[in-house]
Formats: structure tokens, C-alpha cells, sequence
């Protein structure tokens, strides 16, 4: 039975160090992912994803301790879910400072009337083939169809097509909104009317996520067919 317990459980001084390598990764990793999730998210390349397979393989086995055991897996398991029901319930206290919202990543224009902004492309690791996928999947076949192209928090890309006029508050969240703002309204597709009842849930229709196709048409000159 001692022998059972020494390759299942763990000792006083393990369970400490299990803790305490929980809290510490958790806080770590998080900090990782509020400053790169958004890029590791929209990037499907085979290096982006081998990184955060390698975090978290490094995460897992830097809060299992010295000897990985069901105990020390328990433990950490545990800890995790008591670090999440204890900031849940800070939140719901009457503290203005824990009742702030945390920030998060902000969504980027990737397109404006027509334009693809390559530099946002570059910067967050994405393409033209996947801004076309996702242009595709919104049912666009030109670059001057787009009226706004978004990578979302989330590392999706949503794409809102020309025609169908924008409120301001479609820009609620996106990095230079006022910019955006000036540039849809020159173009035309900026509809500043009071939303209705029906459209008060936010705009619909048009909005697609994901990836684009040829490199040929982009990069700033709307007016180019592909070839």
C-alpha cells in the first residue's frame, strides 16, 4: 500500500510546491495570453501552433512538481478551480477597482472601404490568402466589395460588405475607430441614423470570420481586379 501511495500521492512539502507552481503559471500564462492570444489565435501557421502547444506542455508540467502524480494532478486541478470561484466572487463585490472590467484585446481593422491595411496583416501574423477565405465565406468576390474587414478578439475575421450601411456602434471595441469612423463615412458606408428597436442587438447580416485568396489584389489599391 505504501508503494501504491508513493507512485499516486504526494507528500505535505509536495502539495505546497504543486500550489504554489499553479498560482504562479496561472498568473504567467494569463499575462501570455492577454499580451499574444489575440496573434496566436488568428495564426494557423504550423510554428504558432507548435508554440502554444509548447506552453502549454510547460505549463502542465511546471505545476505537477517534481513527480508527476494522480494526487499532484488532483491538486492542481483543484487550485485552478478555486482560483477561478474566488475571483468570480471578488468581482460581485461593491469595489469599483474589482468590478472594472479587465481589458482585453481590442479588434484590429484589417480592411476599410475597399483598402487592406497589409501592415495589421504582417503584425498579427496573417496572409492574404486567409483575409480572402474569409472574404469568400462573406460572399465577396472583389476587394472593393468590403466595407470593413475585422480580426476580432477572439482571432476571428469578421467582414461587414458594402451596401449595407454601418452604425458607429459596429466600431464599439476596434483599435482607431475614429480613424475607421472618418473613412467609412467618406466612402459612404457609415450610417449614423438612431438604431431601431429591431437593430438595438447590434448589426446584422453580411459579418463572416476566417481567412482570404490571391495576393494579387491587395495591399492597399481597391480597385484591382486579381487576374
Amino acid at each position: 500500500m505504501q508503494d501504491l501511495w508513493y507512485h499516486l500521492g504526494i507528500t505535505p512539502a509536495g502539495a505546497v510546491g504543486v500550489v504554489v507552481s499553479t498560482l504562479t503559471m496561472y498568473f504567467v500564462f494569463g499575462a501570455v495570453l492577454r499580451l499574444w492570444g489575440q496573434r496566436l489565435y488568428s495564426s494557423p501557421r504550423s510554428v504558432d501552433l507548435a508554440v502554444v502547444t509548447v506552453l502549454g506542455a510547460i505549463v502542465g508540467r511546471s505545476t505537477m512538481g517534481h513527480v508527476p502524480t494522480l494526487a499532484g494532478g488532483l491538486l492542481a486541478l483543484g487550485t485552478l478551480g478555486a482560483i477561478e470561484v474566488a475571483f468570480h466572487g471578488l468581482r460581485r463585490l461593491p469595489i469599483p477597482q474589482l468590478r472594472r472590467p479587465t481589458p482585453r484585446a481590442r479588434a484590429v481593422v484589417l480592411a476599410v472601404a475597399g483598402k487592406v491595411r497589409t501592415e495589421a496583416l504582417h503584425t498579427y501574423g496573417l496572409t492574404m490568402p486567409m483575409l480572402w477565405s474569409a472574404m469568400r465565406q462573406a460572399g465577396v468576390s472583389h476587394p472593393s466589395q468590403v466595407a470593413l474587414a475585422v480580426l476580432e478578439p477572439q482571432g476571428r475575421i469578421s467582414v461587414l460588405r458594402t451596401g449595407q450601411p454601418i452604425h458607429p456602434r459596429a466600431l464599439m471595441g476596434v483599435k482607431g475607430s475614429h480613424t475607421v469612423m472618418q473613412q467609412l463615412r467618406e466612402a459612404g458606408h457609415l450610417h449614423t441614423a438612431p438604431l431601431s428597436t429591431d437593430e438595438t442587438g447590434g448589426p446584422s447580416g453580411g459579418s463572416a470570420p476566417v481567412p482570404v485568396p490571391p495576393t494579387q489584389a491587395v495591399g492597399g489599391q481597391a480597385g484591382q481586379h486579381d487576374g
